[in-house]
């Protein structure tokens, strides 16, 4: 490859004058010189003058190959540079900027030239320059890399939230020294650190409110941790408490223990909500909480159930007293319909005892009269035979309805008649009382002459005994006993298909008094019904 064939390299035009000295030089020289240097010298040196042309035509290919691949660097440079996420700024020790790339151009809203030979801090919001100053003045100082956060104002009076890096370099050229920033736009992060902070606020507040606090239970460790509020809740105190699950169960009623172990197993397990009310132990005293939760998977850590624990004992107590008030409520409701009931029974009595019994009796005398014509006396006997049935009849219906007796003489008068009533030549009732030296209320006494009325119409119907005792005593509880020799029945098949309304009817009166009955009976061995109720 000779000479011609190859670019000139660009600066070799410099040393132009120095070959002009050089051929001067020469046409000076005595021609005799010439004649003295030998015909192989010069072969010699025309041939090391050719090897160091080659040479240096290598060279400049060498240079021009760097050359363009310095050029490909730095094209590829000024593509990352220019189009980098991140805005880069490079100033000098006073704030000027020197070069910006088009991220930051864009970040500051403005044209390159518009930010070109400016100090940077004229972008920087009032309350941020003193702290830029001091992050500029540490860049000076230290020669490490720092960072500081800086709100800036686009050409739009938008302002931003910038985090800023940078770090010093010594300019190889120039010799001076300049600052290499860095502004990554942290607006939208800011934003949204400020939205959880008033999300955990307001949610801080919604526990504090509701009487709750937060728990969570590592599964790889079995660290049970909570927040201070469950502390409170639990009446615990932080330093005796040793984050174990099992120290945690032990905290929650006996009674509640297992239903919350179990549930808090499936739920992990099956990764499922947990949603689960039960009992602590405050000391002595037993309240009720509300535990949910669900498990959380995050990269990078143990697999946690995090959850909610909530003080529901004031709800549960205005729940327990609506429920009473319900209770009270559907008392006084079949308070009022039993009275009804009695009133109308009452009623009733009085009307059969006062007309239908005295016309019984008005024509029973009229009939007496007529026993004079013998003629008749066989249809006599009878009509009065069939009367005095009818009167007997009438007396019993209204002693059903209402007994006067139980008004004027109480209770085990009462209960005495009702016994005599009922028995018969096949049936014989034997009646026990004790402690029943006092009245009870009258409602009372209605209620309990009702039940052992039920009791014994369903012995008479269902049981053919044939001996009935009935039972009463009194102490703190008032206690009935209904027992019979009869043919018995299953008592598990009676709750589960009720063949009459005898047994619904007294429990639905036993409920609204805080009664209980219980039954004993087996086919063929009678039947035995004790009832208990507080007075």
């Amino acid at each position: 490859m000779g000479l011609k064939d190859k670019k000139q390299p660009a600066d070799q035009s410099e040393f132009s004058h120095l070959r002009k000295e050089a051929e001067l030089f020469l046409s000076n020289k005595d021609l005799s010189y010439k004649d003295k240097i030998a015909e192989d010298d010069i072969k010699k040196l025309f041939q090391e003058l050719q090897v160091h042309q080659i040479e240096l035509e290598m060279q400049n290919d060498e240079l021009r190959r760097a050359n363009e691949e310095l050029e490909i660097e730095r094209l590829r440079f000024s593509g990352i540079y220019d189009l980098a996420p991140v805005g880069y700024f490079i100033m000098d020790m006073a704030g000027k900027v020197e070069d910006v790339n088009i991220t930051g151009a864009a970040l500051l809203g403005r044209q390159k030239s518009r930010i070109i030979n400016f100090k940077l801090q004229s972008f920087i919001m009032p309350e941020c320059i003193d702290e830029f100053y001091i992050f500029l003045n540490n860049l000076n100082t230290t020669n490490t890399q720092l960072n500081c956060q800086l709100k800036f104002f686009k050409d739009d009076a938008v302002v931003i939230d910038a985090q800023v890096e940078g770090i010093t370099i010594n300019n190889t050229l120039s010799l001076k020294k300049q600052c290499y920033i860095a502004v990554m736009d942290i607006t939208k992060r800011i934003i949204s650190e400020q939205q959880l902070s008033e999300i955990k606020n307001r949610l801080e507040l919604a526990l504090e409110a509701s009487h709750a606090g937060t728990w969570e239970y590592d599964l790889r460790t079995g660290l049970f941790s909570m927040d201070d509020a469950n502390y409170n809740i639990c009446g615990l105190d932080i330093t005796s408490f040793n984050g174990q699950y099992r120290s945690f169960i032990d905290i929650i009623h006996p009674d509640d223990r297992q239903k919350l172990d179990s549930a808090l197993r499936t739920a992990v397990n099956q990764e499922k909500e947990l949603n689960v009310d039960c009992r602590i132990l405050r000391g002595e005293v037993a309240c009720h909480i509300s535990i949910r939760g669900h498990v959380v998977t995050e990269r990078g850590k143990n697999k946690r159930f995090l959850g909610t624990m909530t003080d529901i004992t004031e709800k549960k107590i205005l729940e327990m007293e609506a429920d009473q008030l319900k209770i009270d409520q559907h008392k006084r409701i079949a308070a009022a319909i039993f009275e009804t009931e009695e009133n109308e029974r009452r009623r009733i009595s009085e009307l059969l005892h006062d007309s239908v019994s005295q016309l019984l009796y008005g024509i029973k005398l009229n009939l007496q009269q007529l026993k004079a014509d013998k003629e008749n006396d066989d249809a006599l006997a009878t009509i009065n035979s069939l009367l005095n049935d009818a009167v007997k009849e009438t007396r019993n219906i209204s002693f059903e309805l209402a007994p006067s007796v139980l008004t004027d003489f109480g209770l085990p008068a009462t209960i005495e008649e009702l016994a005599k009533r009922f028995s018969t030549p096949k049936l014989r009732i034997k009646t026990k009382m004790n402690g029943l030296k006092t009245r009870l209320s009258l409602t009372i006494e209605i209620v309990i002459f009702r039940l052992i009325q039920e009791l014994l119409n369903n012995c008479i119907k269902h049981s053919g005994a044939d001996t009935v005792i009935i039972t009463i005593k009194k102490s703190k509880l008032l206690e009935i006993e209904v027992k019979d020799n009869g043919v018995g029945f299953n008592v598990n098949e009676q709750y589960q298909i009720p063949s009459g309304s005898g047994l619904s009817s007294i429990r639905n009166r036993l409920n609204f008094y805080n009664g209980t009955m219980r039954i004993k009976s087996q086919p063929g061995d009678g039947t035995i019904v004790n009832i208990s109720l507080k007075l």
